[in-house]
């Protein structure tokens, strides 16, 4: 009678195990998206204000355009890391 008992106590541990184990997995997905959309987000609101103050000075520095083209990288790896889950990183140097 024991071991029918305990035996049937680590069937029901491994079944809430499961459960916490695909809310858990649920939860870092949530969270992924989350932090990817944020970051997306935060990456076109600086673009667009860069852009907005190069207008207000009625010309584009160096600076700005190079900085434009870092957003436009950063951009890009939100959305292959959205797609395939890999960090695209480039070493240029």
């Amino acid at each position: 009678m024991g071991a029918r008992r305990r035996y049937r106590s680590n069937i029901n541990v491994e079944h809430v195990r499961e459960k916490i184990d695909i809310i858990g997995l649920v939860l870092v997905e949530g969270f992924h998206l989350l932090a990817l959309f944020a970051i997306g987000a935060v990456v076109v609101w600086a673009a667009v204000m860069t852009f907005i103050s190069m207008f207000d000075k009625s010309h584009a520095s160096i600076e700005d355009v190079l900085l434009l083209f870092i957003y436009l990288e950063l951009g890009a790896m939100v959305g292959i890391y959205f797609k395939t889950s890999r960090m695209p990183v480039r070493f240029l140097i």
